[in-house]
């Protein structure tokens, strides 16, 4: 039996995402695919545009087998937080042989190398990134410059002098970290050599627009795979809503879901959240503030200098943005004020809890229950008897982000409020 993992936010599913799927089957011959999703909030610091019952309903309508969600305080980290919590959960499975992921190199070999240096630190990178810190410079752009400059001349990651086989990489460092989805790549890579995972990356080339891309572009422009990105899909559905365009975007059993939740308005952006933020911030000082997830002491006295001059969640994230904090880390310290997470990732998720599956894959169920290392959920009224005391709080971290979700949720679209132990698994 031949298992890929995939980790993703499908927010929302696109072509793009079936394609990996169909690649996954097609290509690397896996009998199952795995999916680790993000919950109702997503790694940029602002909730699903759907809730991760629909989203996962969408992945298993277009090929996936199984939808793990990752916890909230993991859905929502750095790109290291992310990656690290999502390989933890599918190498703890121990039914999962390979995880395929999206970049724009396209080819894994450099991200590996990359990767190694950051997982290793050799004392010389160590140097050239504390010298990029103490020019003012933000964490990922010092790290960029400190790789750059550390494989600039040719050596091994002992130091020792090289002879010149790693000298191509250095040409190559600097595309590979311009783009969003070779750094998570790398993190994933990082991931899998501190677990020390038996689990083998494999990456495949994003087709069409670029991850930043808002406008929906014409077919001309990438050819006929002009797969659109999640952001233009969002950036398009929040422009105009009435006009369904990004649902060409979409195979056809995930757009009907995302019609559907348009229709009925039962649809979720960063500015739905913008009066619960602002109350959330008139109860806050900087002292308490600063207890939150990437809350730093400068960025806590920044908030309360200019909580006044609020008007709503996009607008204050880009007043509070600097040079040395980016609009994303910004984003998500605002989301952790809301949803009131506190001090470190855990090092490896300790649970995995099932959203959904198709009912053909009983032999895939069969094996992770026989060999996996964490607890599986299936029900959640059952997490309480079958998590540890450690994981318990994480437990209730994701229901509590899930009750403001659905808080949110049900009044905009004028709907009754589930709780989360009501919900059902998506069956298929």
């Amino acid at each position: 039996m031949k298992v890929t993992g995939i980790i993703a936010e499908y927010n929302p599913f696109h072509r793009g995402h079936r394609y990996q799927i169909d690649y996954c089957r097609e290509k690397l011959k896996s009998d199952y695919v795995i999916i680790a999703m993000s919950g109702d909030f997503v790694q940029r610091g602002a909730p699903a545009l759907l809730p991760k019952h629909q989203r996962a309903e969408m992945a298993l309508r277009c090929g996936a087998d199984l939808v793990l969600e990752l916890p909230v305080s993991v859905s929502t980290a750095s790109a290291e937080g992310f990656a690290m919590g999502g390989v933890s959960m599918l190498d703890a499975l121990h039914v999962v042989d390979t995880l395929c992921f999206g970049s724009e190199a396209g080819e894994i070999s450099a991200m590996h190398d990359l990767a190694e240096v950051l997982t290793e630190e050799p004392d010389t990178y160590r140097s050239l990134l504390r010298n990029c810190l103490a020019q003012g410079m933000s964490f990922p752009a010092a790290r960029n410059l400190a790789l750059e400059e550390y494989f600039r001349e040719p050596r091994n990651f002992d130091g020792d002098d090289f002879d010149g086989v790693l000298t191509p990489l250095f040409n190559q460092i600097t595309q590979i970290l311009k783009f969003p989805n070779n750094i998570l790549g790398i993190e994933y890579c990082k991931a899998l050599l501190r677990l020390k995972s038996s689990i083998r990356p494999v990456t495949l080339r994003r087709q069409g627009m670029g991850y930043h891309e808002h406008m929906i572009s014409s077919p001309e422009k990438y050819g006929t795979e002009n797969y659109a990105s999640a952001s233009a899909i969002r950036y398009t559905l929040k422009e105009d809503p009435s006009s369904l365009q990004f649902t060409n975007e979409l195979p056809e059993p995930a757009a009907d879901i995302l019609k559907s939740a348009v229709s009925r308005n039962a649809f979720l952006l960063e500015n739905d959240f913008s009066l619960l933020l602002s109350y959330c911030l008139l109860n806050e000082t900087p002292e308490t503030l600063v207890q939150y997830a990437d809350v730093s002491r400068d960025l806590a006295a920044r908030i309360i200098n200019q909580r006044n001059q609020f008007e709503n969640y996009t607008q204050f994230t880009e007043l509070l943005k600097t040079k040395e904090v980016t609009y994303t880390r910004v984003q998500r310290a605002l989301l952790h004020t809301i949803l009131r997470i506190k001090g470190q990732l855990p090092h490896e998720v300790p649970y995995a809890r099932v959203l959904g599956f198709r009912k053909n894959s009983s032999a895939l169920l069969k094996a992770i229950k026989q060999q996996s290392s964490i607890p599986v959920i299936t029900k959640a009224a059952d997490a309480p008897a079958l998590l540890t005391p450690e994981a318990l709080p994480i437990w209730d971290e994701d229901i509590h982000a899930s009750s403001i979700y659905e808080s949110v949720l049900s009044q905009k679209s004028a709907s009754p409020f589930i709780h989360e132990y009501q919900k059902q698994l998506v069956l298929l």
